[in-house]
C-alpha cells in the first residue's frame, strides 16, 4: 500500500534544515509540485493511452481509436461523472451531460456554469476540471491493489484489467479541462503553501 512521507522526513531529504526560510522554500516547491501533479499524471497517461494506440495500429488504425474511444467506455462513464460529482459538490450549476458523441474528437462531455462569489467560481473551475484525474487515479489503484491481492478468476482478471486500461484511456484532462483547470488553480496556491509551512513548524 502506498503510504505518504511525513513532512518531518520532506524536511530531512531537502537537508536545509528547519529553519523558517528553510521550510517556506521546502513549502514553495512542494506547493509547486502538488499543484502541477495532476497536468503531469494526466501527461503520463494521455502517454500510455498513445501507447496503445501505435501498438494496435500495426495491426489496424481505426480499429485502434475505435478500442480507446468506444471500447473503453466505462472510462468514460467515470470521467463525466467525476465531473457531474466534483461541480455539484463545489456549487456548480451542470447544465449539459452526454456520454456518447464522435464531435471534434469528442466522446463524452458536460456543460456547466460556476456560481458564486469569484473565490468559490475559482475553486469550482479547478476541481472539476481535475476531477477525472483524481478520480481515475485514484480507481485505478485501487483495482490494482485487488488485481495484485488476488487469486482470482480468470475472468476477474480480464474484468479488471479491462477496467484499469479504460480508467488509464479516460482520466487525463482535455484542453478544455486543462484551461478551467489553470484558470483558477491560483487561488489553491496560498492556502496549499500555508498548509505545508505549518506542519514543516509542527514536524
Amino acid at each position: 500500500m502506498l503510504t505518504l512521507p511525513s513532512m518531518t522526513q520532506i524536511i530531512e531529504w531537502f537537508g536545509w534544515g528547519n529553519e523558517v526560510g528553510a521550510l517556506a522554500a521546502i513549502s514553495a516547491i512542494l506547493t509547486l509540485l502538488v499543484l502541477l501533479a495532476p497536468v503531469v499524471f494526466g501527461l503520463i497517461l494521455y502517454g500510455l493511452e498513445r501507447v496503445q494506440v501505435e501498438l494496435i495500429g500495426t495491426v489496424n488504425r481505426d480499429f485502434a481509436y475505435f478500442f480507446v474511444n468506444f471500447v473503453t467506455f466505462p472510462g468514460t462513464f467515470v470521467h463525466e461523472m467525476a465531473h457531474l460529482c466534483f461541480g455539484v459538490i463545489t456549487g456548480a450549476e451542470v447544465n449539459e451531460i452526454c456520454m456518447f458523441e464522435d464531435d471534434r474528437g469528442r466522446i463524452g462531455h458536460i456543460s456547466y456554469r460556476t456560481r458564486g462569489p469569484w473565490f468559490m467560481e475559482a475553486v469550482q473551475h479547478t476541481l472539476t476540471a481535475v476531477a477525472p484525474t483524481v478520480v481515475g487515479f485514484g480507481l485505478g489503484y485501487y483495482l490494482l491493489q485487488v488485481i495484485f491481492d488476488g487469486p482470482h478468476s480468470m475472468w476477474a482478471y480480464l474484468g479488471l484489467w479491462y477496467l484499469v486500461i479504460s480508467l488509464i484511456d479516460h482520466s487525463t484532462m482535455s484542453d478544455a479541462d486543462l484551461e478551467h483547470y489553470f484558470q483558477g488553480v491560483w487561488i489553491f496556491i496560498v492556502p496549499v503553501f500555508l498548509a505545508f509551512f505549518v506542519f514543516g513548524l509542527l514536524a
